[in-house]
């Protein structure tokens, strides 16, 4: 006999992953991930509390000093943000603006594939009204302040294989929240891990201890 079909993997994307005490030590230690992409095939997300010593304009500088005249003075106080340690050489915008509609599901796999693997002009919709790009020049258009909209740049991003991350869940290594835009732009970065915590019902405290006599 043929076994059941199994059922389809919740999709935590768009939504948080909250780190549990049982990643303490590794590169997602107190990691709020924004997530963009979460099926059969895998998953794809951004650490949003974890800010590296270099500002967005200084970057961008570094890499073409030609553009320096035309970059924004709010670029240089923008920090790049560590978004995981897949792909580290890449540079992501995360941004938010007025929707302009989704485009299919089987699109936006095939360019997330492409996203992946190289930078191009493409840009995938993850949520409404939000949007990932790798694009040089859309990534420059915020640089400049050509480019409207709240965003976030990132160096890298967290991936996860097939089954991957449905098994770190069930180990008890993420808790799951729903996407939260204030949470997204707040300032705060060291605080968004308890505050994370405190809106799922979690106490930071309670969990750190039960994570030391190892019930977490």
């Amino acid at each position: 006999m043929s076994e059941p079909p199994q059922p389809a993997p919740r999709s935590s994307a768009p939504g948080f992953l909250i780190a549990s005490p049982r990643l303490d030590g590794s590169p997602f230690e107190r990691a709020v991930v924004a997530m963009v992409h979460h099926d059969e095939e895998g998953a794809m997300g951004f650490i949003i509390n974890k800010p590296l010593e270099i500002d967005f304009g200084s970057l961008i500088q570094s890499v073409n000093e030609e553009i320096t005249p035309q970059l924004s003075p709010s670029s240089f106080e923008m920090p790049v943000y560590f978004g995981g340690p897949v792909r580290i050489e890449q540079l992501w915008v995360m941004y938010r603006r007025l929707d302009r509609g989704d485009s299919q599901e089987a699109e936006q796999r095939r360019r997330l594939r492409r996203m992946r693997q190289r930078s191009d002009d493409d840009e995938l919709t993850f949520n409404q009204g939000w949007y990932l790009a790798a694009s040089g020049e859309i990534i420059e258009g915020f640089a400049r302040g050509m480019q409207a909209g709240d965003y976030r740049p990132f160096i890298g991003y967290a991936g996860w294989g097939p089954g991957q991350l449905e098994q770190e869940i069930e180990e008890g290594s993420w808790l799951l929240d729903d996407f939260h835009a204030e949470s997204f732009f707040h300032t705060s970065y060291d605080a968004q891990w308890d505050e994370a915590l405190a809106r799922i019902g979690v106490n930071p405290t309670a969990f750190m201890m039960m994570a030391r006599s190892g019930s977490a």
